[in-house]
């Protein structure tokens, strides 16, 4: 399997410059070294085959190869908005998000939210996007935006989007996707362990947000959004939205 990295910037040009992180694990954990064919992805769906022309101590140089055609990514855009979870289950969550295909991340502070990760934090996470996209082979990195409150989010992000609320009492998620609208971008919410409050759910369907229920038993905050995300993926990428 050729190696990936991850190259903000254009293609076009005939060579590419690979510093920080990406060069360092480059030179430095894989070894790798001038002759050696690599990939390249610019985070915005584009990506290259490359071949290593020079070293230095912190950077290497890369000779364009073939430029590849990115096809368009199937299927509607879909969002996640979830509260957070402890500890590294965080990093989890987004490192599947990421393979699974959701086009944005938005951390949800609602009532009842116990972890609100600082800007630190949130960018540790975008480098496990980027790890993820490499392992995956995804070529466009998954956008984690800044945490959000419950007001804010039904505010900005509610009005132009389908939404679908992760809720005990809700409806089965087959039959409530199978009556979406398939043309207008999804968004998904997943609320903390301790569930939303009443308000904020009479908030949420009051702005046109679909209850879903997920089962039975009693989910993790990463399993519910994981599990959310994987079926609605899955559902917007068949004929028809089926």
């Amino acid at each position: 399997m050729t190696e990936r990295f991850f190259a903000p910037g254009s293609f076009d040009q005939p060579t590419v410059r690979l510093e920080g992180s990406e060069a360092h694990h480059l030179l430095h954990v894989l070894r790798l070294t001038v002759g050696d064919q690599v990939e390249l992805f610019d985070g915005k769906n584009g990506a290259a085959s490359a071949e290593i022309s020079s070293v230095a101590r912190s950077s290497v140089e890369l000779q364009v190869r073939q430029r590849h055609e990115s096809p368009q990514i199937a299927g509607r855009t879909i969002d996640l908005a979830t509260a957070v979870p402890k500890s590294d289950r965080f990093r989890w969550l987004v490192e599947k998000a990421t393979e699974l295909g959701i086009g944005r991340l938005l951390p949800l502070k609602t009532a009842r939210s116990v972890v609100h990760p600082n800007d630190g934090k949130l960018q540790k996470m975008r480098q496990t996007v980027i790890a993820a996209c490499k392992q995956s082979g995804r070529n466009q990195l998954m956008a984690i935006e800044p945490i959000i409150n419950w007001n804010a989010l039904i505010a900005e992000e509610f009005s132009e989007k389908t939404v679908i609320v992760a809720h005990p009492s809700g409806e089965p998620l087959q039959p409530l996707l199978a009556a979406c609208d398939m043309d207008r971008p999804l968004l998904l919410v997943v609320g903390p362990e301790g569930g939303l409050s009443d308000e904020e759910v009479e908030q949420a369907t009051s702005a046109g947000a679909m209850l879903a229920n997920l089962g039975e038993n009693i989910l993790r905050i990463e399993t519910a959004a994981v599990a959310l995300a994987a079926i609605c993926l899955n559902a917007s990428s068949q004929p028809g939205g089926q």
